[in-house]
């Protein structure tokens, strides 16, 4: 026994771990292909995720997946009983020497990897039935080419002594440390080739060389949390990293509300209902908490987790801000719109100024029309000559102010012809724009609202 964890005052870390189906695999009826584990072995506690291979030809990703969990931690108990035997500690913590610790280490969980899928393989020899799930590699595995690639898989694995956090990261998936701040952090190096849905893996040629590692001194860099992960939870929060953060900030809230054995039962359900409402994949986390130094974090974590919150949501609206000026659309509507307004103002004032006009000039024609009725009917003997006269004047006035009424009807007619197609043309616009520009100005609003709420929570977390 290596006597860890023993002083009164030291961390009191629980371990947990949880795999579950992927939403779409139980759709599809296809068996889990993710693994995870965690352990306490002689004074030193031992965690890791792997997750299987979706592709068709890795048809036996999740044996893979849990080798390579079992065997990640075993190698992992013997290389601590190695270190605390021999004081290798020093070496750990020399960026000179611990290279050569770290190849032997990932050497032998890779070659024993290898030894186990190969064992297993032939213990259970493919069925003509995996042959052909494995259309594209199935004459290569019956050839003995390269058969591990069936068991393909992703790996993350933690040891955590008294005296230092060692992680192993093979593929992707995300590894979160919690230092004695309650900063997260993921602090092994990223490996660039893995994007989107394509990763290494421990079956590669050079895996060897793609395993990654980092080493925390805990007396200089004390941590209260660390969970691995699969990249079914990364994958459930497309929009932001943090997002995965604010989730493992709520996986170590529930263990301290609830402790971590009720934790390890809740999380079958959280899980699932992550997977069922993001990335569909199979999810798996494992990692260890210190409940006593995390607790007292907890303000701070669900202060984070509303920052978290807020900026997601301002990234969102921004999105759709920026979609919406994207193309120009919105202005080019804008535009039109404007320019259809004043034609449709124009020709309306033409139209209306012709129809008054008309109506003006038809009423002067009725009063004409009827002044020559009513001459015509008082012709009385003494007053005939000036009563002729103005019959002819009125006469005389009614021709040309008919043929002008004509024209102005004519002209009228036009007017309203370009006002009804001024109007149709704004219309049709406006049914189109005005919208847009309603949900463009509300997300304008909405954006304030956030920023203001967003302005208020950082001066908060400021004074924390």
């Amino acid at each position: 026994m290596l006597g860890i964890f023993k002083k009164a005052d030291s961390p009191q870390y629980e371990l947990f771990n949880c795999s579950v189906r992927g939403y779409s695999h139980v759709r599809k009826d296809i068996p889990c292909e993710d693994y995870s584990v965690s352990q306490e072995t002689d004074g030193v506690r031992l965690f890791a995720v792997a997750d299987g291979h979706g592709d068709p030809n890795c048809l036996r990703s999740g044996v893979g997946s849990e080798y390579a969990c079992r065997i990640a931690v075993e190698s992992l108990a013997s290389f601590a009983r190695n270190v605390a035997e021999n004081g290798f500690e020093s070496r750990l913590f020399d960026r000179l020497e611990c290279p050569a610790l770290m190849d032997r280490l990932i050497r032998s969980i890779i070659a024993k990897w290898t030894s186990e899928v190969d064992a297993e393989l032939s213990r259970n020899p493919l069925t003509d039935e995996e042959y052909a799930t494995a259309s594209r590699l199935g004459e290569e595995f019956r050839r003995g080419i390269r058969t591990e690639r069936m068991y393909g898989t992703t790996l993350i694995a933690g040891l955590l002594t008294e005296k230092y956090l060692l992680l192993l990261q093979q593929g992707d998936g995300r590894c979160v440390v919690f230092d004695a701040e309650g900063k997260a952090t993921q602090p092994i190096p990223w490996d660039d080739r893995c994007v989107g849905t394509a990763t290494t893996s421990l079956c590669d040629p050079d895996a060897v060389h793609s395993v990654r590692y980092h080493v925390v001194n805990l007396e200089e860099n004390p941590v209260i949390a660390c969970i691995a992960g699969t990249d079914g939870v990364e994958d459930s929060f497309p929009t932001s990293m943090e997002k995965t953060h604010a989730y493992y900030r709520n996986i170590l809230r529930e263990a301290c509300e609830m402790g971590v054995e009720a934790l390890e039962q809740a999380l079958a359900t959280d899980l699932s209902d992550l997977s069922r409402q993001g990335s569909a994949d199979d999810v798996s986390v494992s990692g260890f908490v210190d409940v006593r130094r995390t607790r007292g974090f907890l303000p701070e974590f669900e202060n984070a987790n509303q920052l978290v919150n807020i900026r997601d949501e301002l990234t969102l609206v921004n999105n759709r801000i920026k979609s919406m000026e994207s193309g120009g659309m919105l202005e080019h509507l804008a535009k039109s719109y404007d320019g259809l307004a004043l034609a449709y103002r124009t020709s309306e004032q033409r139209f209306r100024e012709l129809d008054d006009q008309c109506r003006s000039l038809q009423e002067k024609i009725a009063a004409h029309e009827q002044a020559a009725e009513v001459t015509e009917q008082e012709k009385l003997p003494f007053e005939i000559r000036e009563l002729v006269s103005k019959l002819r004047f009125t006469k005389d006035l009614l021709a040309p102010a008919k043929k002008e009424l004509e024209s102005l009807t004519a002209q009228r007619d036009e007017a309203k012809k370009a006002y009804d197609e001024a109007s149709a043309q704004m219309i049709a616009v406006e049914e189109r724009y005005l919208p847009r520009k309603e949900k463009y100005e509300a997300l304008l609003q909405q954006k304030k609202e956030i920023t203001d709420r967003l302005s208020e929570l950082e001066s908060k977390q400021s004074c924390m």
